[in-house]
């Protein structure tokens, strides 16, 4: 058994197939490469093919895919027949900060963990609630009911053999002032952490020296890589920063960015990190590139310092 495993993160956005039995007339309707990014079938085999066993969903995936499927049990039948398992889903806690939407954010989030334990996941990587602007700064008060809300969708994700990972994001409500407390705030039998590098490193902190602090607590990772570390109060608090008008791309693939994670990797054989890692390339222009590229970097780069 490898003490790490590979998982690639939904970005493929809406499919609108299963699977194209007349590929070749497919083809042939515009001869352009869209056939081959048009059905779960062949997404499921690249990635597969590419060593990525497992796949990580959101919410907004569920629109395309159980239309397609009918349920969550049947995607997850199809992609395992590909080599491909759905190890969790990302959701947003949407407000748990407010003490008057304590019951619908536990609700929302335990409906939310029901999901993934009927895709077979073990993972549910959480933000704790919504974007820096428009509530912002949040009072110490506000940072506690949002461990309050992730202790209680905790114990019930836990009671269901899922693993919840706090999962910071740059331009959200809590943020480096507040992450840690928040963090803090929560019961570590319950609340686990999924560390994004890249958005913790745009908030402002040193993935290395926070891996150090926290490598007890960490259930998961998001790996992706910026250029853009420590991003200033003015951006990261401004609205919707993560679209950038003018084309910026906060994020790049593995090994395309600033970020140290031949260190990282040193630090989790130290620590003897075992589990899921599931990669990201939000922008790229195209995705079986990235896919590509950020398994070139994990096997001759990153995984002989673990191996």
């Amino acid at each position: 058994m490898r003490n790490i495993r590979y998982a690639n993160m939904c970005h493929w956005k809406s499919i609108p197939y299963r699977k194209i039995d007349n590929f070749r007339d497919f083809y042939y309707e515009d001869r352009s490469n869209i056939a081959y990014y048009s059905d779960w079938n062949n997404i499921l085999k690249y990635q597969s093919a590419l060593g990525f066993e497992g796949i990580e969903v959101a919410p907004w995936d569920l629109a395309d895919i159980l239309p397609l499927f009918g349920s969550p049990e049947k995607f997850a039948e199809f992609a395992k027949e590909r080599g491909v398992e759905v190890i969790g889903m990302f959701h947003g806690a949407h407000a748990s900060h407010a003490a008057d939407h304590f019951e619908e954010a536990v609700s929302a989030g335990r409906e939310a963990v029901d999901t993934i334990v009927k895709f077979g996941g073990t993972y549910m990587n959480t933000c704790p609630t919504q974007n820096y602007y428009g509530v912002g700064p949040l009072t110490r008060d506000e940072v506690r009911q949002c461990a309050k809300v992730m202790n209680e969708i905790g114990k019930y994700a836990t009671d269901k053999g899922v693993k919840i990972g706090l999962h910071n994001e740059f331009f959200c409500a809590i943020n480096f002032d507040n992450h840690r407390e928040l963090i803090e705030s929560t019961d570590p039998d319950l609340v686990h952490y999924c560390v994004d590098t890249a958005q913790i490193a745009i908030m402002g902190e040193d993935i290395l020296k926070f891996y150090e602090d926290y490598h007890d607590r960490i259930s998961t990772f998001h790996l992706k890589d910026t250029a853009s570390q420590n991003l200033p109060d003015a951006v990261r608090y401004s609205q919707d920063p993560e679209i950038a008008d003018d084309g910026t791309r906060w994020f790049w693939e593995p090994g395309q960015g600033n970020l140290d994670f031949k260190g990282l990797y040193r630090l989790l054989k130290q620590y003897e990190f075992k589990g899921w890692i599931s990669v990201e390339y939000d922008g790229s222009p195209d995705l079986l590139a990235s896919m590509a590229m950020i398994r070139y970097f994990l096997d001759n780069e990153l995984r002989p310092i673990y191996d």
